[in-house]
């Protein structure tokens, strides 16, 4: 197994192949998603959502899965991933908060029309007219499903079509789909739902086929309230996944234990990744610990209900977010008067987009309801209760 070795702040000890900035973009990515987290939140319980679920505390790992995604990838995940979706550039703010607010008009909100919980993704694989878009050209998303863990499967068949396309001749000519198999099938899923029977099963064929899959387990200790000791043996994925990990004399997949908060680490380690699948078609899994959950399971609940002191102390130590900001700065990249004028115009750069977002969903509504103003209106003389209804 692959381990992660103690993370390293500094730019000297660990160099990483981008320029600051990029690195500051990605903060930047990361920044409006936590924004959108906390604020998306706050619609929730002001009463103009009904549910909502975020990715806060799984930015940096995104950010880096983010970086060695390439067109022609496929991605099956949850609704954990905003960040990706935001960094590569298939969702907006705005239309993640049309979904929060579930506004059924598709030109706000082209994912579900409202129709699905939020953090819901997907890309399109047809033109309007029915036909095939050139899936190479595009980073692609398969639809998610709300049931945790049955992401899994179709995990399985994403991987194996790169399998084949690289290895049937019969496949060569459909070159809009895939450049021979070099594809690879991205799974998201979090540690809890790694209990579950179709992780197991996906996992095991996942390797049985030499599947170019990278899967990565946001680790944060938790499901909902109920913590690993009481769902995951041992209370380590990486432990009981040793086995799947390929060595000497064996297949299997490159196995990764990474923190969660360890920007510099996570983007070597899914640039490692990621080459190995896709040129050698070696499966990987990528264990991210240390993963935060600085605003609970959802909006349905306080984890600090559940959560000890020490705990919620973790989850601001070992915010991601933090992390990378104190990187940032560590390595010069940016003043700290720099970074917070940067926060406070991305702050209010998502405030902005969420208003909007708001004023689109209500627009039709209030058009509607002038609408049928104006009937009532029309016929209200002609009812002995037209003063009471025109009152």
């Amino acid at each position: 197994m692959t381990q992660a070795s103690e993370p390293v702040l500094t730019k000297e000890k660990s160099p990483l192949p981008l320029e600051p900035e990029q690195i500051l973009e990605d903060y930047k990515i990361a920044y409006h998603s936590r924004q959108v987290s906390v604020i998306g939140r706050r619609e929730v319980l002001s009463g103009k959502a009904k549910f909502g679920i975020f990715g806060a505390g799984k930015e940096s790992a995104q950010l880096a899965m983010a970086r060695a995604f390439r067109h022609g990838d496929w991605r099956s995940g949850y609704y954990r991933d905003q960040t990706l979706m935001f960094a590569l550039g298939l969702v907006r703010v705005e239309e993640f908060f049309a979904q929060l607010y579930a506004h059924a008009d598709l030109k706000h909100e082209p994912l579900t029309g409202g129709r699905a919980m939020n953090a819901h993704f997907l890309t399109p694989s047809l033109n309007p007219d029915g036909s095939w878009r050139t899936l190479i050209n595009q980073y692609n998303s398969s639809a998610d499903v709300s049931p945790t863990g049955s992401q899994m499967p179709r995990l399985v068949g994403l991987g194996y079509a790169s399998r084949l396309y690289r290895e049937l001749e019969a496949l060569q000519e459909m070159r809009q789909f895939s450049r021979r198999g070099d594809e690879i099938a991205w799974g998201t899923i979090g540690n809890a739902s790694c209990a579950e029977g179709m992780f197991w099963e996906s996992v095991n064929a996942i390797g049985v086929l030499g599947a170019p899959v990278v899967l990565s387990i946001y680790d944060d200790g938790y499901g909902i309230s109920v913590t690993n000791k009481y769902q995951i043996t041992k209370e380590d994925l990486s432990a009981v996944l040793a086995g799947f990990a390929r060595n000497e004399t064996s297949g299997g997949f490159n196995v990764y234990r990474v923190p969660g908060w360890d920007y510099p680490r996570l983007v070597a380690v899914y640039a490692e990744a990621a080459a190995q699948a896709r040129e050698h078609h070696i499966p990987a899994i990528i264990h991210v610990i240390e993963v935060t959950q600085p605003q609970g399971h959802s909006t349905s609940g306080s984890h600090e209900r559940y959560k000890s002191a020490e705990r919620l102390q973790f989850e601001e130590d070992k915010d991601c977010l933090r992390w990378l900001r104190q990187w940032i700065l560590d390595n010069a990249f940016a003043t700290d008067d720099e970074l917070n004028e940067l926060e406070n115009e991305w702050r209010l750069d998502v405030e902005r987009l969420r208003a909007q977002a708001w004023e689109d969903y209500q627009e039709p509504i209030r058009e509607e309801l002038e609408d049928l103003a104006d009937i009532v209106e029309e016929i209200a003389p002609a009812t002995v209760h037209g003063p009471e209804l025109l009152s």
